[in-house]
């Protein structure tokens, strides 16, 4: 009797620790369901918001980048030092375009990959705290660097700019 108790609760365990192991795989596809679940809670907010006439609130972080005036448009200034991901080399000017920061350099190379099919000059860069920063445009001057900003903004609406504040982040490099 005892051991059929056993063998009943050994089953049981190894069924649920064979499912909990199964069922929390990472998958593309989960990564595609989530991102797309963000985007759609993103635009449906945006619509309610622009429905009851109320500005969109964005968020952002208290120690990040300081905002701008530059040809009467508002944008996102950072000072970093940068270094090319994995030593490959690109024309990189004072000012960098980041349009999405990733803690993890294969996200950062597949959109890298993306843009650069659009026609961007993009290039990957590293912050010293590790961060992996998505360049998409590099120059001599902020207010060259502000115009392709706002530029970015009117060609790729719906980019996601992850680990930024709602908006690409023009990178003073130093």
């Amino acid at each position: 009797m005892c051991s059929f108790k056993i063998k009943k609760l050994s089953i049981v365990l190894l069924t649920l620790v064979s499912m909990t192991i199964v069922g929390c795989k990472p998958t593309e596809k989960n990564y595609k369901s989530a991102y797309d679940a963000a985007v759609s809670k993103r635009q449906a907010s945006e619509t309610l918001d622009a429905d009851l006439g109320i500005p969109g609130v964005k968020l952002q972080q208290v120690d990040g980048p300081a905002t701008k005036v530059v040809n009467g448009d508002t944008v996102y200034v950072a000072v970093q030092h940068l270094k090319f991901v994995d030593g490959e080399e690109h024309e990189m000017h004072r000012y960098n375009v980041a349009v999405s920061a990733y803690k993890m350099k294969t996200n950062c190379a597949a959109l890298v990959s993306d843009l650069f099919s659009k026609g961007y000059q993009a290039f990957g860069v590293q912050d010293p705290e590790g961060m992996f920063y998505v360049i998409a445009g590099s120059f001599d001057s902020l207010e060259e660097a502000a115009t392709f900003d706002k530029s970015f903004q009117t060609k790729e609406k719906k980019h996601v700019y992850s680990g930024l504040p709602s908006a690409p982040v023009i990178i003073e490099r130093r």
